[in-house]
């Protein structure tokens, strides 16, 4: 049963987990991407354009792009105080505190900025999956992947569907908006989409409710959370 009586207080394992997107989801805007366009050496755009192009994978084109940041530490963390997140995501959080779900945060992206972002938020408590940016030198960098798996269709860092495989007795939950999002929303119980991701539902048929920002999340997915996943149809909405 997926119903969550969210009056019990009783302590006890609840059968769902969010696993929620961070960059273009979470935050207002690519972190990677602001990064490169601020920091990085020549070249990083034509790998981009590789990785576009199907000829790369994510994991190796940020690995060559990460290599091309030119940036101190301070310059870094300065850079991300300009980097805003949806304020509706602070609303989430309080209605997984309250219905006792966990949510964590997946992303093929930069763990070190998602924390910092994060802590100005006051939700650097949340759990984090997500490639390790690790420092050389003054202004030199590397991308380290601790989430990897090397049959992810992906070609991720970060290979979404061997974290959900983490949780097999849980329902999860995918809140998300890009490629990185596309593999996993064909195994979630159920997907939160927006962006690139409402289409890779709607091509491969998976139920799904799309989104703008995360005040509409809410209510959704207070709906979600009280009903029977799977059998309250009314809670598959697709629009």
């Amino acid at each position: 049963m997926f119903m969550v009586n969210q009056h019990d207080d009783t302590d006890h394992t609840v059968p769902c987990h969010i696993l929620c997107d961070f960059d273009g989801t979470i935050s207002l805007k690519d972190t990677t991407d602001h990064l490169l366009e601020t920091f990085a050496r020549l070249g990083w755009q034509d790998i981009e354009d590789e990785w576009v192009a199907g000829k790369i994978g994510s994991k190796v084109c940020m690995q060559k792009q990460i290599a091309l940041l030119d940036v101190s530490i301070d310059e870094l963390y300065e850079c991300l105080d300009h980097i805003e997140i949806d304020l509706g995501f602070l609303e989430l959080v309080k209605i997984t505190a309250q219905y006792k779900i966990p949510l964590t945060i997946v992303s093929d992206g930069l763990d070190l900025v998602i924390r910092y972002i994060l802590k100005r938020y006051q939700l650097d408590h949340l759990p984090i999956i997500a490639n390790h940016l690790a420092q050389l030198d003054e202004r030199s960098w590397q991308l380290e992947f601790p989430n990897e798996k090397l049959s992810c269709i992906s070609q991720s860092g970060t290979c979404k569907c061997n974290v959900a495989q983490q949780y097999p007795k849980q329902h999860i939950i995918l809140i998300g908006d890009g490629r990185s999002d596309f593999c996993l929303a064909t195994q979630a119980d159920y997907v939160f989409a927006k962006k690139s991701l409402i289409q890779h539902c709607k091509d491969h048929h998976i139920s799904h409710t799309t989104f703008e920002n995360f005040k509409e999340i809410c209510h959704p997915l207070a709906k979600l959370l009280n009903s029977d996943l799977g059998q309250d149809n009314s809670v598959m909405v697709i629009t």
